[in-house]
């Protein structure tokens, strides 16, 4: 059976809104078709950690909204 795959959890001082400029600004970089071959790869490795880290964040916002919906549906049924 595979193991389920453990995510580091994202620094204190992690901003999703930076991480999404940082995102784009490395698409455009990538986008010109100017770059070293060895530095698009470098970019796009870049890219994708951040995106991973972008949607482990929004899954925990989803888990938490998740679980406040279904306390306050609780409280209402009481």
């Amino acid at each position: 059976m595979p193991r389920a795959k453990k995510t580091p959890a994202l620094p204190a001082d992690w901003s999703y809104e930076a991480t999404l400029s940082r995102i784009e600004t490395i698409t455009d970089q990538l986008e010109t078709g100017e770059l070293p071959l060895e530095t698009v790869f470098e970019q796009f490795a870049e890219a994708v950690s951040a995106l991973q880290q972008c949607d482990q964040f929004l899954q925990s916002k989803q888990q938490s909204a998740a679980l406040l919906i279904e306390t306050l549906v609780g409280e209402a049924e009481d």
